[in-house]
């Protein structure tokens, strides 16, 4: 088995190297994004220069961003590197449209901590499997080191729209046992693939009193500010997504992430994809001059053609 784990992360870095080399362009607005929208990275596990360079490019990527158009891969920060690492600037996320990647690392926790949804538009693909959500390896190198991820820190989390989640050598991970996963993943029964030391199965930590319902507790991490939000109903078998009944006539709209209390695209609890008034849909309309995140930004009929044009 410790054979083929080796071989399976050469794989990964080998498939990173090949499809993908971490650039931070000139042009700030084509990296970056606008507003609160920002660009995420297609380089699986690999990365480019020095790793302070790396933590500064991922800092300069994400700092102040809310919405990832693209894939969220944190990986390659060890504390072996003697940087000072502040990863606080990840808590204004709260969309990634494709992939979240979480690897090679050994903080104790990620604060993803407004992280709402993973839309899964790209997903993780190893051995033919399609993931949303990966988190593997998250510990330092070394039999006796015990620095690694503990806490996951998702406490916000209420759907990945495509693809399933896995867990591999994260053997100081705490918690992910007790969430309900099937409430996160619509539509698929066994959503999450467990590997080698996909957490930390001898562990003692123990969910706040607040985290409990019903006699189960669900949390990402330690306090009551980390309990799991679980209260869909189950849904019909032929509903596309979510549902706010447990009958046929009950599914919410397919423009609806999340969840919604009535079946029209005004009553989504979030967008699956964009938001032009009240109203949640697939592409922002003519009319619109831009866009913020999800939000589609209606042009100003006062404006001159010259300052629209400074909005697109």
């Amino acid at each position: 088995m410790e054979v083929f784990l080796k071989l399976f992360f050469v794989c990964l870095m080998f498939v990173s190297s090949i499809f993908g080399v971490e650039i931070i362009d000139v042009v700030e607005q084509s990296v970056f994004g606008q507003g609160n929208e920002c660009y995420g990275t297609h380089v699986g596990f690999g990365y480019s220069g020095s790793a302070e360079f790396h933590y500064e490019s991922l800092l300069r990527r994400y700092r102040g961003c809310k919405h990832v158009e693209g894939n969220l891969e944190i990986t390659n920060l060890q504390s072996s590197a003697k940087i000072s690492y502040d990863l606080s600037f990840l808590s204004q996320i709260e969309v990634v449209t494709g992939y979240v990647l979480l690897g090679l690392l050994d903080m104790e926790s990620i604060p993803l901590t407004n992280l709402k949804l993973i839309r899964g538009d790209n997903m993780f693909n190893i051995m033919g499997e399609d993931y949303g959500l990966v988190v593997a390896f998250t510990d330092s190198a070394g039999k006796d080191n015990q620095k690694g991820l503990r806490e996951l820190q998702l406490p916000a989390l209420r759907e990945i729209s495509r693809g399933r989640v896995l867990f591999l050598q994260n053997p100081l991970l705490n918690f992910v046992n007790t969430i309900a996963w099937n409430v996160i993943v619509p539509g698929l029964k066994n959503p999450v693939t467990y590997g080698e030391s996909a957490y930390n199965m001898t562990s003692l930590e123990v969910c706040d009193q607040a985290c409990v319902k019903e006699n189960e507790a669900y949390c990402w991490g330690k306090g009551p500010n980390m309990c799991q939000i679980v209260h869909f109903p189950v849904c019909d078998e032929l509903c596309p997504g979510r549902c706010y009944d447990s009958t046929i006539v009950g599914c919410c709209h397919p423009e609806c992430a999340v969840g919604c209390t009535g079946p029209s695209n005004t009553q989504c609890l979030m967008c699956k994809y964009f938001k032009s008034g009240d109203s949640c849909v697939s592409s922002c309309p003519g009319e619109v001059s831009t866009r913020n995140g999800q939000d589609c930004i209606m042009k100003d009929p006062d404006a001159t053609p010259w300052s629209q044009d400074l909005n697109v």
